[in-house]
């Protein structure tokens, strides 16, 4: 995996687990339209961190499993 698509995999998470926490935050206040908005991008932060973390991991056993076919074949 390269470390720079980490890294952003990384901030990504933490932005999403900062803005959810905001939102709980404003719950208890009572600022409905902070709620939904920190919510929402807290949310879509992290689903997009998750999502690029499996495509990396998916593309890396693609590459060991073609490396290792090449291998074999040989």
């Amino acid at each position: 995996m390269d470390k720079n698509s980490l890294w952003v995999i990384i901030v990504e998470i933490v932005c999403g687990l900062v803005c959810i926490g905001l939102g709980v935050y404003y719950i208890f206040c009572g600022a409905a339209t902070q709620v939904a908005v920190f919510m929402l991008v807290g949310v879509g932060c992290f689903v997009v961190a998750m999502r690029k973390y499996f495509i990396m991991r998916k593309q890396k056993k693609d590459k060991e499993k073609d490396e290792k076919d090449d291998t074999s074949k040989q």
